[in-house]
């Protein structure tokens, strides 16, 4: 009975059934926006999420700086399945901006570039300001700068 209940209050417990149901959120959450802001990838039993709001899509399309620097911010663990959520922003007068979130079951290379692989499927055709696929001039990983997340449109690594 409690195993009911709880499945009921907070969904499927961890395994394929909270991956099925995290699919079926997302696809119902695709279609309330009338446009994909939200994708999921396995691979090799990691899970990678790439996300964005409406707002955040504005952002990439019309504002400029968003073509200048992208900056990846990691976190740890975040919830009882240890998930990593990394924040996707660019700077602004303001501070800080976000326009996209990644959530990833691992903090590996693989796992990040299938969700940043993701992540690029759903952003819109004008994203980074104009610069679409080609993606930003610069984009930092804030817990390891030797390493890219991003090669830039000049063909360095940052």
């Amino acid at each position: 009975m409690s195993q009911f209940v709880y499945e009921k209050t907070y969904g499927a417990s961890p395994g394929e059934d909270m991956v099925y149901d995290l699919e079926a959120l997302i696809n119902s959450y695709n279609g309330e926006q009338s446009v994909g802001c939200v994708k999921i990838g396995r691979e090799h039993g990691r899970i990678a999420i790439a996300a964005f709001t409406l707002l955040m899509r504005r952002l990439h399309e019309g504002h400029r700086q968003s073509g200048e620097l992208v900056v990846v911010d990691p976190s740890s663990g975040m919830d009882k399945y240890d998930c990593r959520v990394s924040l996707i922003s660019t700077h602004s007068v303001a501070g800080g901006l976000p326009f996209g979130c990644l959530i990833t079951t691992l903090e590996s290379r693989e796992t990040l570039t299938l969700a940043l692989t993701l992540y690029n499927s759903i952003i819109p055709e004008k994203a980074y300001f104009g610069c679409g696929s080609e993606g930003p001039e610069q984009c930092w990983r804030t817990r390891d700068r030797s390493r890219s997340c991003h090669q830039s449109r000049s063909g360095d690594q940052f």
